[in-house]
C-alpha cells in the first residue's frame, strides 16, 4: 500500500482544540476508573465462586482470547458503522455482561461471559482513538494522543485503589462498579454528541486510500512490522502483572509489596509524562517509541539486582515505568500516521489487538522461564525481548517511506495540559 512521503508541517496560525476531545478524555478516563473486574477475576472465581485455580485459569484464559479478537473487530465497526454506534453499543454491552457475571454459577457459563466481556472490555479504544484524530489538528495529535494516555492512567490508579479496597469483603459490588463506568462513558458520548458529526474525509492533503479493508492492510508491511515490534514489547511489559507477582513471592516478600509497585508506576506515569512531553514533542515518534523499549527492557533486567528487597524491585520499577510512557505516549502518532484516513479504526483495532494476544503469550513465556531457570531466565527474556523491539523500531524508522518530522510547537498554541482545560 504505497502513499506518498509525508511531513508534519508548522501551522502558523494556533491550532484550537475542540471541546468534544476534552470530553472524550473525560468520559474515557471515567471508563478506565472503573476498569476493576479484571485484576480480580481469578480472585472473584476461587474466593467468591470456591473454583479451583485451573478453573480460573480457563475463564481468564478465555477472556485472553476475546481480547484478542474484540479490538480488531470494533475497529471495523468504527470505519464500516461509525465511531459514536461503535462506542454506545460496546459500552452498554460491557455493562450489561458485567452486570450479568455475578448471577452465573455454571464454569461453561462463566466461560461463555468471559469470552464476551473479553471481546468487549477494549472495544472502545479503536473508536476512541480514531475520534482523537477526527477531532484533533493534524499538528496536535502526538500531544492529544499522550493527554489521553496520561489521563486514562488516572483513571487505571483509582481503579486499582478501588479494587484493593473492596476485593477482600465486597468482590461483587467491583461488577457494578465496572459497568456504572461504561454507562456513564455511554451518556458522555450521548449527551454531549460525541462523533454526532460526520468525519472529515481528508485532513490537511492527506488523501484517503482507495482499498482499505483487512486484505489491504495485511499487506502494509510497515504496519505490520509495527505491530510485531509492539508485541514484543508487551510480551515484556506485561510480566508486569504475570511475572512480577511471581517473582516478588518467590523472594518472600508479601503481597502488599506487589501494590506498593503497582503505586510506584502509578504515580511514576503521571510524574513522566508531563514532564518528558516537551522533550518527546521534538523527537521523531519512533525513535521515542525505540527509547521506551529499550528502558523497559533495561527496567525489566534491572530486577535481576534487585536482591530480594521491595527497595530494588521499586527502582527498576521507576526504570520500565520511564519506558512504559515513553512508549505509549508515541507509539499511536506512528499508527496514526501509517492509516489511511478511511481505515483509522481498523489499523487501530489491529494494533489494539497486540495487547490480548500479549497477554495470552506473556503467561507462557514467564511460565517456561521461571520453570527452566527461575526469575533471572525470565527477566533475562524480558531484556532481550526490550532490545529487540528498540532495534526493529529503529530498522522501521530507516526504511519507512513516511517521514516523521518532530515539530516543537508552541505551548500557547498547543496547550492541552489538562488542567487548563
Amino acid at each position: 500500500m504505497a502513499r506518498d512521503n509525508r511531513t508534519v508541517q508548522s501551522y502558523p496560525a494556533p491550532l484550537r482544540v475542540p471541546a468534544a476531545y476534552w470530553m472524550l478524555v473525560a468520559g474515557f478516563t471515567i471508563c478506565r476508573s472503573g476498569c476493576v473486574v479484571v485484576p480480580f477475576l481469578s480472585l472473584y472465581l476461587v474466593r467468591q465462586q470456591h473454583f479451583s485455580a485451573a478453573d480460573a485459569a480457563q475463564v481468564s484464559a478465555a477472556f485472553g482470547a476475546g481480547w484478542a479478537i474484540g479490538p480488531a473487530v470494533a475497529g471495523w465497526l468504527a470505519d464500516h458503522v461509525g465511531r459514536r454506534p461503535t462506542l454506545l453499543v460496546a459500552l452498554t454491552a460491557v455493562a450489561a455482561m458485567y452486570l450479568t457475571l455475578p448471577a452465573l454459577q455454571t464454569l461453561i457459563a462463566l466461560t461463555a461471559a468471559a469470552l464476551a466481556v473479553g471481546l468487549l472490555f477494549d472495544a472502545p479504544r479503536p473508536a476512541v482513538l480514531a475520534l482523537v484524530a477526527d477531532l484533533v489538528p493534524e499538528q496536535a495529535r502526538g500531544r492529544a494522543y499522550a493527554r489521553l494516555y496520561w489521563a486514562s492512567n488516572i483513571g487505571a490508579g483509582v481503579a486499582g485503589a478501588v479494587g484493593t479496597a473492596l476485593a477482600d469483603n465486597h468482590i461483587t459490588a467491583l461488577f457494578y462498579i465496572a459497568a456504572t463506568s461504561n454507562l456513564a462513558f455511554a451518556a458522555t458520548v450521548l449527551i454531549c454528541k460525541i462523533g454526532a458529526g460526520p468525519a472529515a474525509k481528508t485532513h490537511h492533503g492527506r488523501a484517503a486510500s482507495s482499498a482499505t479493508g483487512y486484505r489491504a492492510l495485511l499487506h502494509d508491511g510497515r504496519f505490520l512490522a509495527l505491530c510485531g515490534f509492539t508485541l514484543l514489547y508487551l510480551c515484556s511489559y506485561q510480566q508486569v502483572l504475570f511475572g512480577l507477582p511471581v517473582a516478588m513471592d518467590r523472594d518472600g516478600l508479601n503481597p502488599s509489596a506487589y501494590g506498593i509497585i503497582s503505586l510506584i508506576n502509578a504515580i511514576g506515569v503521571v510524574a513522566f509524562q508531563p514532564l518528558l512531553q516537551p522533550w518527546i514533542d521534538r523527537r521523531t515518534p519512533l525513535v521515542v517509541c525505540a527509547a521506551g523499549a529499550i528502558t523497559l527492557g533495561l527496567g525489566m533486567g534491572g530486577n535481576l539486582g534487585a536482591q530480594q528487597t521491595l527497595v530494588g524491585y521499586g527502582l527498576a520499577a521507576a526504570a520500565w515505568t520511564l519506558g512504559e510512557v515513553l512508549f505509549f505516549s508515541s507509539v499511536m502518532t506512528v499508527v496514526e500516521r501509517l492509516a489511511p484516513d478511511d481505515a483509522r479504526g481498523r489499523y487501530t483495532g489491529i494494533w489494539a489487538s497486540t495487547m490480548g494476544i500479549s497477554a495470552l503469550i506473556a503467561p507462557l513465556i514467564s511460565s517456561v522461564a521461571l520453570h527452566a531457570g527461575g526469575p533471572e531466565l525470565m527477566w533475562t527474556t524480558c531484556l532481550a525481548l526490550g532490545v529487540l523491539a528498540a532495534v526493529g523500531l529503529l530498522a522501521l524508522k530507516r526504511n519507512t517511506d513516511i517521514t516523521f518530522t518532530p515539530t516543537t510547537p508552541d505551548p500557547a498554541d498547543l496547550d492541552l495540559a489538562p488542567t487548563r482545560a
